[in-house]
C-alpha cells in the first residue's frame, strides 16, 4: 500500500516554550532526560519545588510527545499524560491535526526512524539531534483511522511485551520472599538455627584480582567478570572484559571460577551475589569476593540468596570501611555469623528457587517471540504492510 508522505514540520509542531526557573511553582512534574528508559518503556517524573530547578525548561502538557535529542539512538521517546516542565534536552512535539499521537509515537520508537535520527545527530561524544533535522524528516501519512488502527495494533503487541516483562520482574522478587518465609531474618534468627562463621562453612573466601587488571586484558579469552556483570542471582554478559587463556591459568589462577562457587560484590552495590553454573567455570573476576561453600554444609543458592537479602546485606556490612562508599572486605565476610539450617530445608529451598528460574526460562522465550513479533509489525505498519 502507498501512503502520501509529509515533511514533518507539516504535520507536527515543536514547541519549544521556555519556562523560567522563577515560574515553576511547588508541585510541579518535570521530566529529565533520566526519567525516560530507553526505547521508551517507562517514563518517571518527578514533583519539584519552588527554586529547585536552577535553568530554563520546556513546558509540555499530555498532548505531546517527548523527545529526547541528546543521544538519540536510545530512542527516550514517551507519551505524557500529564503536563509538567521538562530538560531543553527533551523536545516536546505537538502532533497536528492529520497525526495521531500515538501512531508518532509509534513511529519515533521504531528501529528503522531510530536509525535515521541517530544517523543525523552530530557531536562526537554528545551526539544531539538539531531541531531542524527533525523537522525536515519525512513521516508517512495515512489516514487517521488508518493510523488509528495501526497504533492500536502496536500498543496491543506492545502490552503483551510489557506484561512479560512484570512477569519477569515478579518472579525475581521470589527468592527473597521465599527465604524469608522459610528461614526468617536471620539478624533475629527467630527458628533458632545454630550460627556459625562463614569462614567455617567455606574452603575458601578469597579476592578475585585487584592489582591493575587492565594490563591483563585481552580481546577474546577468558571471561574476567566485574561488578557490572553481577545481577542478583545471575550474570549479565553484556560489556565483558577478557584473559588470556595462559594468564587465567597462571598467575591469575587463584581466583578461577568453580562451579558452585557465589561471586560476591565489594564495591558500589556490596553484597550482590550469584552463583557460579557450568557455562562460565573456568572464569575470572576482578576487585569482587569469591565464596566456595562445603555443600554439605551450606548450599551456594542459600548463600546467594542470604547476601542478596537486605538482612544479609547489612550482616556482611556490619564492619564494612570507606567514607564515600560501603566496602565489603573478605575479613568482614569471614566473620559473619552465619545462620545454618538443617542442609535438607536449605535442599527444600535450592529446590523452590530451581522452579522459579524454570518459570523465568519459559517467559524469557516468550518475551523473545513477542519481541520478534514486535519488531516484524513495526516494520510492516509503516511500509504500509499490516
Amino acid at each position: 500500500m502507498s501512503w502520501a508522505t509529509a515533511k514533518f514540520s507539516e504535520v507536527a509542531t515543536i514547541e519549544r516554550n521556555s519556562v523560567a526557573p522563577a515560574a515553576i511553582t511547588s508541585g510541579t512534574t518535570y521530566v529529565g532526560l533520566e526519567h525516560i528508559s530507553s526505547g521508551g518503556e517507562s517514563l518517571s517524573p518527578v514533583q519539584v519545588e519552588a527554586g529547585e530547578l536552577s535553568s530554563n525548561k520546556f513546558a509540555f502538557d499530555a498532548d505531546t510527545i517527548l523527545f529526547g535529542k541528546l543521544r538519540p539512538y536510545l530512542a527516550k521517546v514517551v507519551a505524557p499524560s500529564v503536563s509538567g516542565v521538562c530538560s531543553t534536552d527533551i523536545l516536546p512535539i505537538r502532533p497536528g491535526g492529520d497525526l495521531d499521537k500515538k501512531f508518532l509515537l509509534h513511529f519515533l520508537l521504531s528501529p528503522k526512524q531510530v536509525a535515521y535520527v541517530a544517523n543525523r545527530a552530530t557531536g562526537a561524544n554528545l551526539p544531539r539531534l538539531s531541531p531542524k533535522e527533525l523537522a525536515a524528516m519525512e513521516i508517512p501519512l495515512p489516514p487517521l483511522e488508518e493510523q488509528r488502527r495501526i497504533a492500536g495494533i502496536l500498543d496491543a503487541a506492545d502490552a503483551l511485551r510489557r506484561r512479560r516483562r512484570e512477569a519477569l520482574a515478579l518472579l525475581d522478587t521470589l527468592p527473597g520472599a521465599i527465604f524469608a518465609e522459610m528461614f526468617g531474618d536471620p539478624r533475629d534468627n527467630p527458628l533458632s538455627y545454630p550460627a556459625r562463621k562463614l569462614s567455617d562453612l567455606c574452603s575458601r573466601i578469597t579476592v578475585g584480582v585487584v592489582i591493575k587488571p587492565a594490563s591483563y586484558y585481552v580481546d577474546d579469552g577468558v571471561p574476567a567478570l566485574r561488578s557490572v556483570n553481577v545481577r542478583e542471582g545471575g550474570f549479565d554478559f553484556k560489556d565483558m572484559k577478557y584473559f588470556s587463556q595462559e594468564t587465567n591459568d597462571g598467575p591469575l589462577k587463584k581466583s578461577k571460577l568453580k562451579k558452585g562457587d557465589v561471586v560476591i560484590v565489594r564495591t558500589g552495590q556490596p553484597g550482590r551475589a550469584a552463583v557460579v553454573e557450568e557455562e562460565i567455570v573456568g572464569a575470572n573476576c576482578i576487585d569482587m569476593l569469591i565464596a566456595s561453600p562445603k555443600e554439605d554444609e551450606l548450599l551456594p543458592y542459600f548463600l546467594e540468596a542470604f547476601l542478596n537479602s537486605e538482612a544479609g546485606r547489612q550482616m556482611a556490612l556490619s564492619n564494612q570501611t570507606g567514607q564515600v562508599q560501603q566496602h565489603l572486605n573478605a575479613t568482614a565476610l569471614k566473620g559473619i555469623d552465619f545462620i545454618t539450617p538443617p542442609i535438607e530445608e536449605q535442599r527444600e529451598f535450592a529446590r523452590r528457587l530451581d522452579e522459579i528460574r524454570r518459570a523465568k526460562e519459559r517467559l524469557n522465550v516468550h518475551l523473545c517471540e513477542l519481541e520478534t513479533l514486535f519488531a516484524s509489525l513495526q516494520s510492516r505498519a509503516f511500509a504500509g504492510e499490516l
